[in-house]
């Protein structure tokens, strides 16, 4: 039997990312699909705690999908508790990746796993760095660039997803109360090394170049000193790499 995925991300509807993941994902489970009607990325473990909030359906490649108007959170909380059943929950493919501690709280993609780990489910979030221009035309256009380059590797890492979250469910190495967080590197492709790693202790840099008295966000991550071989450094080697992360 199948198990059933609930899967959720940060990137929204739109993303660019969920059709070929949901194609592949579907190959090997029965999927419930409920993401934020809109991005939130950046958004953490934010609940709407001030609005109601709409469920919507549509259409993704002709997978149902359901929608609502809040956060990552959100969208796992109102779906374990109103909408479906689910053995896992599976966050992603995020567009960027999610690595270090602090600013993997920071990552919708990542809460979003972590609420279904709160609920003691297995829980999964995948994520891929990109180059610069691969990343503007998904992030800020909502649209697969056309050369068929990032296509290729990301059908690539949706394999690799639905494989590494089928393996993890049997042999038991994904476990409630846990996130298999998943990073893949630029131009993943099939027989890129796989490894397991440590999430990287990071350091707070400015996030925020100002301009008179505004001030606009910039990604900003110094990974510490480690012996260990961390999700920062196996990014940096061009491997792809998971750990499992406690979050009570």
């Amino acid at each position: 039997m199948k198990p059933r995925l609930l899967i959720s991300n940060d990137d929204g509807v739109d993303s660019p990312f969920l059709p070929i993941f949901l194609e592949e994902m579907s190959a090997v489970a029965d999927l419930q699909i409920v993401v934020p009607a809109m991005e939130q990325s950046w958004i953490g473990r934010a609940y709407s705690r001030h609005k109601k909030l709409t469920l919507s359906e549509t259409s993704v490649n002709g997978f149902k999908v359901k929608t609502i108007d809040g956060t990552p959170s959100d969208c796992v909380n109102i779906a374990l508790s109103h909408l479906c059943e689910a053995d896992a929950v599976v966050s992603g493919i995020n567009i960027g990746q999610n690595i270090g501690m602090p600013l993997l709280w920071s990552s919708g993609t990542f809460s979003a796993a972590a609420e279904g780990a709160s609920w003691g489910l297995p829980s999964f979030a995948f994520s891929m760095r990109l180059e610069k221009k691969y990343y503007e035309a998904c992030r800020l256009e909502h649209k697969m660039p056309n050369d068929g380059i990032l296509e290729k590797n990301l059908r690539d890492a949706s394999k690799k997803s639905a494989e590494y979250v089928i393996e993890s469910l049997e042999s038991g190495f994904a476990k409630p109360l846990y996130v298999c967080n998943v990073n893949f590197p630029i131009q993943y492709c099939a027989e890129t090394p796989f490894k397991e790693c440590a999430v990287a202790k990071a350091k707070i840099k400015p996030l925020y170049v100002r301009d008179g008295g505004n001030f606009e966000f910039k990604y900003a991550m110094e990974a510490l000193p480690s012996d260990e071989l961390t999700d920062y450094k196996c990014l940096e080697s061009g491997w792809a790499c998971h750990s499992r992360v406690c979050v009570v």
